[in-house]
């Protein structure tokens, strides 16, 4: 086993996170000592202890010469609910640390390291680095930019159309797909739909068909036409955050704001549409660092047309409308590049990035 097969098993392992550490990295860690793996831990929960504190802890034994593995740098401030890493891994004996990516948060950004290396540890980094940039592609944006990591999550026919027409329920993926859509969901921190999208579908927005967390839940309504009786607000109104104009009802604002949904007035366009970069600003703000939109066209579009976007899941049906909604004015988007392309039951799915 190389350096880099024992950084691959800490990408494992950092998965197992996904969706519960939020706004913290995925991070694993794996101990080898005389050439065998004797322990292994990732981030579990936010607020949990870290991976490399649950991997020391796990092994019972002596540590003294064994080499931890990890995909990001150990921490080594203490302006975090548990306590940091990297003077757990002095004191416990490992001399040889090895990891993928150097945290870019300020308060570590390669501290992690030098502490290390001043107390006689061996340290490689730079392993799989790009591989690990994209494991912690969210926590990376946010934490550089204090903007959330955007997908736009769109379902289309091959013709490129999402619905037979405006005000329009239609289904046109299939039960695979939607099984992949509910695990996008558990991943990210956040879903975004429109208010159209609302009335139409009356979406839960929360994850069924696999296990995981229900996202916060976020409408764009310009102009607060959410029905107060829709499954977003009956059901978890707590975990909604509704971006409306500075325009809106303060009556309305008022009664939705005592049934527990967060309403958030931004200002508006010349168009009456939202500022979208100040509601992805806000939600930024909100310690959110993945936010996967939804739809619907209008929202696809604003998305697009702002240059608000990190990647798009493109899923399409083997079905031809004819006519009706398009999804995004993509035509002209000539840096789109297809990074991956499968079947997922009938459809297609390409994931499209910058």
């Amino acid at each position: 086993m190389t350096d880099r097969n024992y950084i691959e098993r800490s990408f494992d392992l950092a998965l197992r996170g996904s969706g519960y550490v939020s706004p913290n990295p995925l991070v694993g860690a794996v101990i080898v000592k005389d050439g065998e793996v004797i322990s292994e831990g990732w981030h579990e929960k936010y607020g949990g202890p870290h991976a490399e504190a649950n991997a020391i802890n796990n092994y019972t034994g002596d540590l003294s010469g064994s080499t931890l593995y990890c995909n990001l740098e150990p921490c080594c401030h203490t302006n975090k609910k548990t306590p940091p890493c990297a003077p757990l891994i002095i004191s416990s004996g490992i001399k040889r640390v090895v990891i993928s990516n150097l945290d870019p948060n300020p308060e570590v950004a390669g501290k992690g390291v030098s502490m290390m290396q001043e107390s006689g540890i061996e340290v490689v980094s730079g392993i799989l680095e790009e591989k690990g940039n994209e494991l912690n592609r969210f926590f990376f944006k946010h934490i550089k930019t204090k903007q959330p990591y955007v997908s736009l999550k769109i379902a289309a026919s091959l013709d490129g159309f999402i619905s037979t027409g405006r005000d329009v329920q239609t289904w046109l993926t299939g039960s695979e797909s939607k099984k992949y859509v509910h695990s996008l969901r558990a991943s990210y921190d956040a879903v975004l739909v429109g208010a159209s999208t609302v009335k139409v579908d009356n979406p839960k927005l929360n994850v069924r068909e696999t296990e995981g967390r229900n996202p916060i839940k976020i409408v764009v309504d310009g102009n607060l036409s959410i029905n107060p009786d829709v499954s977003l607000i009956s059901e978890e109104p707590e975990k909604l955050i509704i971006y409306t104009s500075e325009n809106s009802n303060p009556d309305k604002i008022s009664k939705l704001r005592k049934m527990g949904v967060t309403v958030v007035p931004v200002s508006s366009n010349r168009d009456s549409t939202l500022e979208l970069a100040k509601v992805v600003a806000d939600i930024g703000s909100r310690g959110l660092s993945s936010l996967l939109v939804e739809g619907g066209a209008n929202i696809f579009s604003q998305f697009v047309a702002s240059d608000l976007f990190d990647d798009i899941h493109l899923l399409t049906a083997p079905v031809l409308l004819g006519s009706g909604l398009n999804f995004a004015p993509l035509k002209n988007r000539k840096e789109l590049k297809i990074k991956r392309s499968q079947k997922i039951g009938e459809d297609q799915l390409l994931l499209l990035t910058k």
